[in-house]
C-alpha cells in the first residue's frame, strides 16, 4: 500500500499546484481547452510504451542482439515514443481549432499534467510487481514523490514551445524536434548511472542525476515562464506596491515569505520592505 498511497499523493499534489498554475494563466473559455488537453493526454504514455515501445524494442532485440548497441538505441526510445504521443492532444479538432497564443502554454502544461498522471500510475503498477518494492511503507518513497513532481511539469515544458510556436503561426517542428532534444538530455544521465560513467558508484551517480533533475527543472521553469510572456511568475508572485515610493512592480522570486507578509525589495527604490501578501495580484493575459 506505500507505493499506492505515495502514488495518490503525487497525483493529487501535481493536480492541484498545476490545476492552480494553469487556471491562473488561462482565462474561463480556456480552461475548458486545457481540461480537455489533460484527460486526452491521461493514457497516452502507457499506450505509447505498450503500442510503440515494446514492440520497437522487440524488433530491434531481434535484430541486434542484447548487447552495447540495443543499450544505445535504447536512449532514444522515451523521447521518440512519448513526445510524439503528446502531440496527438492536437489532433482533437476541439483542442486544435481553440489552441492560441494566449492559451497555448497552458494547455501544453495541461498536456504534460495529463500524461504525467499517466506515467505515475503506470510506474507505479509496473514496481507494484516487485515484491520488496511493494512491501515497503510509503515513507520509502519520497524520491518516488519529487521526481514525478518535477517530471510532471518537465512533460508539460517539453511541448510548451512546439503548441505556442504553432498558435503563433510558426512552424510547429522546430519546437517540436526541441522538445525531443530536451527530453533525451533528461534521460542521458540515466545511462551514465547505468554505466557507471568515471567509476564514481551507482550511489555518487544518484545523487548527481538528483542534482541534475532539480537544476534542469529551474532552467525549463524560466524559459516556459519567458515562453508565456512572465505569466506563470507573475500568477504566483503577481505585483505589489511599495509602502516607500509607491511604485508598482512585479514581484521577484527573491523574498522571504512570513504568514501574511513577504520581505522583499522594490526595483524602483531598492529599499527592502514587508509588504502585504494580498497586494499579490496576476497580471491578465497577453
Amino acid at each position: 500500500m506505500g507505493l499506492i498511497i505515495t502514488a495518490s499523493f503525487t497525483t493529487l499534489l501535481a493536480v492541484a499546484v498545476f490545476g492552480f498554475l494553469i487556471s491562473r494563466i488561462t482565462v474561463a473559455d480556456d480552461r475548458r481547452v486545457a481540461i480537455a488537453a489533460a484527460l486526452i493526454a491521461l493514457p497516452l504514455q502507457p499506450l505509447a510504451f505498450y503500442l510503440v515501445r515494446m514492440p520497437l524494442h522487440h524488433a530491434l532485440e531481434g535484430w541486434l542482439g542484447n548487447g552495447p548497441a540495443l543499450t544505445t538505441i535504447s536512449l532514444f526510445y522515451a523521447p521518440l515514443t512519448e513526445e510524439p504521443a503528446k502531440w496527438l492532444v492536437l489532433l482533437i479538432p476541439f483542442i486544435r481549432r481553440r489552441l492560441a497564443p494566449g492559451n497555448a502554454v497552458g494547455v501544453a502544461l495541461a498536456t504534460g499534467l495529463g500524461f504525467g498522471i499517466g506515467e505515475i500510475w503506470f510506474l507505479a503498477e509496473q514496481m507494484l510487481r516487485v515484491p520488496q518494492l511493494a512491501a515497503l511503507p510509503f515513507t520509502m518513497f519520497g524520491g518516488f514523490l519529487g521526481e514525478r513532481f518535477m517530471v510532471v511539469f518537465l512533460h508539460g515544458a517539453f511541448v510548451a514551445f512546439a503548441f505556442k510556436w504553432l498558435a503563433e503561426g510558426r512552424s510547429f517542428w522546430p519546437g517540436a524536434a526541441l522538445g525531443v532534444v530536451l527530453h533525451f538530455a533528461l534521460n542521458f544521465p540515466i545511462f551514465l548511472v547505468q554505466v557507471d560513467f568515471g567509476g564514481i558508484g551507482r550511489a555518487a551517480w544518484g545523487l548527481l542525476v538528483q542534482a541534475y533533475l532539480l537544476v534542469f527543472t529551474i532552467v525549463l521553469i524560466v524559459a516556459v515562464n519567458r515562453l508565456a510572456r512572465d505569466r506563470l511568475r507573475a500568477s504566483v508572485f503577481g505585483d505589489a506596491t511599495c509602502p516607500e515610493c509607491g511604485s508598482v512592480y512585479p514581484r521577484s522570486m527573491l523574498g522571504f515569505n512570513f504568514l501574511v507578509t513577504r520581505y522583499e525589495r522594490c526595483p524602483h527604490c531598492r529599499h527592502w520592505h514587508w509588504v502585504p501578501m494580498n497586494q499579490s495580484k496576476p497580471r491578465s493575459q497577453a
